[in-house]
C-alpha cells in the first residue's frame, strides 16, 4: 500500500482556492447516535440493507439532509472503554509528529483551512499529547467523530509572499498487543448494527461493492460451504478465501471488485473484500487504517448480548482473532464525509481551502513516527 500521507499543492486563481490533497483518508461525519437497527425474523435481508432503507425514511421525514453534526460534535470518547474479552499486552511506546505547513513562496494567500488526521484513544491505543507549536496569526481546534477518527483544523488568515505558517504537535503514542480470547461457540451473529456503523452502513462504502453480483455469489459460496457452521468460522472462511486467493499487488486503491477478478491487491483491497463478504453476511465488519497499511475488524455477540469488534490480518503474518500491529490507528470504518466534495470517501481526508491567491502556496502534512527502532515485527511483506 503506498503511504497515505502525501499532500501536494493546488492553484484556484481570483475569488477561491481550494486544495484537496489525496491522501487516502475520509471525513466520516457521524453523530453519536444511541438508536440502533434491530433485525426481525421475518426480515432476511443483510443488516445493511436493513440499515440503509432506515437511513433513507429519516431522511424523507426531515425538511433538508445536512451533513451529520459528528463532523463538528466533540462528544466523549467511549469507545476507548476497554473490552474484557481483548487481552491487551506487549506494550510499545513512542512518539508521533504532526505537521502542517503551508509557505507564499511566489506570492500572497488568504484565508486558509487545512485539516488532517491526529491518532485518538482506543482500547489498543492510548494517545497523549505532549506539545504543540504554532505560528503567529494562526488558529488550531481538535474535531472527534465517535467511534470513527480524530483531525485537527488549521487556520491562517494571511500568509504574506515569502512567509510560512505551521502548526507541529507532538503525541506520546502506547500500542498494545492484542488477543480475543472467548471461544467460537460463545459467540453469536448480533441482532444490532453496532452504533458506530450506522452512518456507514447507510450508504454503500467507496471501494467495498457488496451490490456486485460476483461479490454476491462468492459470499453465498462461502456461505454455503460453511453452512450451519459458527458465524466465527464463517469470518474465518473469509479471512482464508482472501488470504488464499488474492495474490500480493501494490498500488493505488482498487476496490474489493479488483481483488475478486484480478486475484491480486494490497492490504486495501484485501480489507475491503473481507470486509464486504462480511457485511453480506449479517457479521458487521470495519477497516482499521494505521499508519501505511489497513487491516479490517469484524463484530460479533457473546452468550449476554455484548458485542465485540475482532481484529485479522489479512495480508502478511496470519493473525486472526489477534493483532500484534503497533503503528499508530487514525481511523476504523471506510466511509466518510468529505465536505469539501460533498461525498463519501473512504478514508479522512487532508484537506486544504482558501478564498484568495494569485500564486501557488506549498503545502506540507506530514505524520512522522519517531521511535529508537522500528515499532513492528515481524515485517509485513507475504510469508
Amino acid at each position: 500500500m503506498r503511504s497515505a500521507f502525501r499532500a501536494f499543492p493546488f492553484l484556484v486563481a481570483l475569488a477561491a482556492l481550494v486544495l484537496l490533497l489525496r491522501t487516502g483518508t475520509a471525513m466520516a461525519q457521524q453523530e453519536e447516535v444511541e438508536d440502533t437497527v434491530v433485525a426481525t425474523d421475518a426480515d432476511s435481508r443483510p443488516l445493511f440493507e436493513r440499515a440503509r432503507e432506515k437511513e433513507a425514511a429519516d431522511k424523507t421525514a426531515k425538511p433538508a439532509a445536512q451533513p451529520p453534526s459528528g463532523f463538528r460534535r466533540r462528544p466523549k470518547n467511549r469507545f476507548a472503554v476497554p473490552d474484557p474479552a481483548l487481552e491487551l499486552a506487549d506494550p510499545r511506546t513512542y512518539r508521533l509528529r504532526v505537521m502542517i505547513r503551508i509557505s507564499a513562496p511566489e506570492g500572497p494567500v488568504k484565508g486558509i483551512t487545512a485539516t488532517c488526521p491526529i491518532p485518538m484513544d482506543w482500547p489498543e491505543q492510548q494517545v497523549r499529547l505532549l506539545s504543540q507549536e504554532l505560528s503567529p496569526a494562526s488558529r488550531v481546534s481538535e474535531e472527534v467523530l465517535p467511534g470513527q477518527a480524530a483531525f485537527i483544523k488549521f487556520q491562517v488568515p494571511f500568509i504574506k509572499q515569502g512567509e510560512a505558517a505551521f502548526v507541529e504537535r507532538m503525541y506520546e503514542i502506547t500500542r498494545y498487543r492484542t488477543k480475543f480470547t472467548l471461544s467460537a461457540d460463545e459467540l453469536a451473529l448480533p441482532k444490532r448494527i453496532p452504533v458506530e456503523l450506522r452512518e456507514q452502513l447507510a450508504g454503500m462504502a467507496p471501494g467495498v461493492e457488496t451490490n456486485d453480483r460476483k461479490m454476491i455469489e462468492l459470499a453465498k459460496t462461502l456461505q454455503t460451504a460453511n453452512l450451519n457452521a459458527p458465524p466465527w468460522d464463517l469470518a474465518k472462511s473469509f479471512w482464508s478465501w482472501t488470504r488464499d486467493n488474492v495474490k500480493f499487488e501494490n498500488g493505488d486503491f482498487r476496490g474489493a471488485m479488483h481483488a475478486i477478478e484480478q486475484r491480486c491487491g494490497d492490504c486495501e483491497e484485501m480489507s475491503a473484500l473481507f470486509v464486504g463478504l462480511c457485511r453480506l453476511s449479517d457479521i458487521p465488519a470495519r477497516t482499521v487504517w494505521v499508519h501505511s497499511h489497513d487491516y479490517p475488524e469484524f463484530y460479533l455477540v457473546d452468550n449476554k448480548g455484548k458485542g465485540h469488534w475482532i481484529p485479522a490480518q489479512v495480508l502478511g503474518p496470519a493473525w486472526f482473532g489477534e493483532m500484534a500491529e503497533y503503528r499508530p490507528i487514525f481511523q476504523k470504518g471506510d466511509r466518510f464525509y468529505d465536505p469539501l466534495k460533498k461525498e463519501y470517501v473512504r478514508y479522512v481526508p487532508q484537506t486544504v481551502k482558501g478564498t484568495d491567491a494569485r500564486s501557488l502556496p506549498v503545502v506540507e502534512i506530514k505524520h512522522d513516527i519517531l521511535a529508537d527502532s522500528d515499532i513492528n515485527a515481524p515485517s509485513y511483506q507475504n510469508p
